[in-house]
């Protein structure tokens, strides 16, 4: 039986880099291939400056390179044999995807820096004209798996780093856990996550078609969800590669590192089979550890776990942490109820106390512990929850926004 995939990207290029191989192989197994790109690389300042050669790009010109980028995209994909009429372009906010998901959920929607837009601006957009906000893109993105019915979905992982990529995941698992709590035959629907910023990783910057794309070896240790690895060959290597090599605005600035990801396999994180640790305490997500090469040689992820619980009286969650956190620093919480309201829940924590919300809040060394009222999420059974670490407002680390039903309580 043919299969429907939908490859779910933040920017034009990483529905190659992440899944190009297995989009061409399944094109040519007979299955169908659709791909949403959330943004189209509008903001991207470094590309702009060197397109145009100058540091002052005007916004018209940031929009150009928007349709630029576009322009590549189907290309490239073209030669993956994905037909023009299943692509989408979104024209959402290139470097504004986590502010969507975080502090522009509602009104007042977000302003783009570079193209000086709050709504879609593109005529070839699906939608054009959608307001910059998180619950205007999710319920698209809601709209877009109707129309299209995919049987497999693949998208950035929830690890990525970069924040324009875990909030595509972010948004797109959200779309999906919406619709299976209308209808569980959504539940059937498998989910791939795929990789593109990870520290030190992929190794070496270089092509290798021969050689087998490896998960990082913190993340595959997790044991929360299995990875898959998808074999292509050197043949479909190269044919990624010539796709890859269609975006020129990239090629340019990053081109051993495109070259990296063309391999004779490629690996995904399977979504859909992930489960948070349950024991006595709640449920666990989990930072992978720290390896010693990793440590000495980039800023580390700060973030070690989060632990949540609900009892009849107080809902609550435990974070710790690899080191302590300064007087200044900001830990940020963050939860949807999955319930159809399409709410948000978002408190900013320092030593100090809550930054807003009605909350108990307990600091330790290594930890912090937050509670509140239960009937705050009430009826929702299942939440999209996740944390973000600030220092001088600047983020240095997150645990990944996961689906979480809390089987259970009460």
């Amino acid at each position: 039986m043919a299969e429907r995939l939908l490859v779910i990207a933040p920017h034009p290029d990483d529905e190659v880099l992440g899944a190009g191989g297995t989009m061409a192989k399944a094109a040519e197994a007979g299955d169908e291939v659709f791909v949403a790109l959330l943004t189209s690389g509008d903001g991207f300042r470094e590309d702009a400056a060197r397109y145009y050669l100058s540091l002052d790009v005007t916004p018209a010109e940031y929009l150009h390179m928007g349709y630029e980028r576009q322009h590549e995209s189907r290309r490239a994909l073209s030669t993956l044999g994905v037909p023009d009429t299943h692509i989408y372009f979104l024209g959402f906010p290139d470097g504004g995807l986590d502010a969507l998901w975080l502090t522009h959920w509602t009104d007042p929607p977000w302003h783009s820096p570079t193209t000086e837009r709050c709504a879609v601006p593109y005529l070839t957009a699906w939608r054009e004209g959608k307001d910059y906000t998180g619950r205007t893109l999710v319920r698209l993105l809601m709209d877009l798996y109707r129309e299209i019915r995919p049987t497999r979905l693949i998208m950035p992982s929830a690890y990525d780093t970069h924040p324009d990529h875990w909030g595509t995941n972010a948004f797109a698992t959200l779309a999906w856990a919406e619709l299976a709590r209308e209808d569980r035959a959504w539940e059937q629907v498998t989910r791939w996550g795929y990789l593109v910023h990870w520290p030190l990783w992929p190794l070496p910057l270089a092509y290798r078609p021969a050689m087998a794309a490896e998960p990082p070896v913190g993340l595959r240790a997790l044991g929360q969800e299995p990875w898959h690895q998808e074999w292509l060959g050197p043949r479909l290597a190269r044919k990624k590669r010539d796709s890859l090599m269609v975006f020129e605005s990239q090629v340019e600035l990053i081109k051993p590192y495109m070259l990296a990801f063309c391999r004779q396999s490629e690996v995904f994180a399977v979504e859909s089979h992930w489960l948070p640790l349950e024991d006595s305490e709640g449920m666990r997500v989990q930072n992978p550890e720290i390896d010693w090469l990793t440590r000495h040689l980039v800023r580390t992820n700060p973030l070690a776990q989060a632990v949540w619980a609900r009892t009849a009286e107080r809902d609550a969650v435990r974070i710790s942490f690899h080191r302590p956190p300064r007087e200044d620093t900001v830990i940020e919480v963050s939860v949807h109820p999955v319930d159809g309201t399409h709410r948000h829940f978002l408190w900013r924590l320092t030593r100090q106390g809550p930054l807003q919300g009605d909350l108990s809040v307990t600091w330790n060394a290594r930890e912090v512990v937050v509670e509140w009222e239960p009937q705050w999420f009430r009826p929702a059974r299942t939440v999209m929850a996740g944390v973000q670490w600030y220092d001088k407002e600047k983020c240095e680390g997150k645990l990944p926004f996961r689906v979480m039903s809390w089987r259970g309580w009460t």
